[in-house]
């Protein structure tokens, strides 16, 4: 064989029914190229450690696209995810039928990120509720008790995870959950007159948002409003010294390899679920409240 330099055909020893060594990654949302501060970048760089770690090749479904700019994994009909020995899949916006039949098919796959609507499905998600909590009880250990959560316009399922850790967190305090759109000037005015002491900002746009409308306002952070990020800022943002939750998104990338790869070796079962924990980060934007709502035009 190494004389005639024969090579297997990966594809024809999947049809036989062997292992080929090939790990898919199905995206829902384009990924590529992906910078240090883009949403997908650690998790990616994890699933490439964790590969080359399993001694396993990645390739990466991406042309099954539909007339309107969606991307299908039934592109004509069909699933080209089987090429691969299983599957990880991402995105933001998932097809709950596509998904169904994947596991009606019997097919081995892992869902980056939690995916309660195919319970069957298995996946490594983030457990933001410890987390969120951790940095709610510092706050109110710092004297707050009026919160604003100023939440992205999208009903994505990382940003639901956020807000319901939130609401659990901030049951007994007078907190509100407001649109990105509802930003502004004198709204944030009007909400340090009546007393919000701080604002939670659901993503690293938000954060960025909210420090910009801040500063137009006249009001600083965290003289007039102590700030929480909970995702990591952008690293040459405005709010890129605010206190923040720590997303192991590399770690969450490692571990859904390990999870296939583990179902792929009857280890676990195709359903498994599981997560990781995320940790609070704090920094200088926690801060006990300051100056009085009077004291701001």
């Amino acid at each position: 064989m190494s004389e005639l330099g024969y090579v297997p055909d990966a594809a024809a020893r999947s049809l036989r029914g062997g292992r080929n060594g090939l790990f898919g990654v199905f995206t829902y949302e384009p990924v590529f190229p992906s910078q240090p501060d883009d949403y997908f970048h650690e998790f990616l760089v994890g699933i490439e450690m964790a590969a080359a770690q399993h001694g396993q090749d990645l390739v990466l479904f991406s042309s099954a696209q539909q007339a309107d700019g969606r991307r299908s994994i039934f592109s004509d009909g069909a699933s080209r995810l089987h090429l691969a020995d299983g599957s990880i899949i991402l995105g933001m916006h998932r097809d709950d039928g596509e998904l169904r039949r994947l596991v009606d098919d019997g097919y081995p796959f892992v869902s980056l990120g939690r995916y309660d609507p195919v319970p069957e499905a298995a996946w490594v998600g983030v457990d933001y509720d410890r987390a969120v909590h951790s940095i709610i009880d510092d706050l109110h250990a710092a004297g707050h008790e009026s919160f604003v959560y100023i939440a992205g316009d999208d009903d994505r399922l990382p940003s639901r995870a956020r807000r319901d850790s939130f609401k659990a967190a901030t049951r007994d305090d007078a907190s509100v959950i407001v649109g990105g759109s509802e930003l502004g000037v004198e709204q944030m005015r009007d909400w340090v007159r009546r007393g919000v002491t701080t604002v939670v900002a659901e993503n690293p746009l938000i954060a960025e948002g909210v420090a910009i409308t801040a500063n137009r306002a006249g009001l600083r952070v965290p003289d007039h409003l102590s700030a929480v990020s909970l995702e990591v800022p952008l690293r040459n943002g405005r709010a890129a010294g605010w206190s923040h939750l720590v997303i192991p998104k590399r770690d969450v990338g490692i571990r859904t390899v390990g999870v296939l790869a583990a179902i792929l070796d009857g280890k676990l079962p195709r359903g498994h679920h599981e997560t990781v924990q995320c940790l609070p980060h704090h920094l200088g934007t926690i801060t006990s409240p300051g100056t009085s709502p009077a004291a701001v035009s």
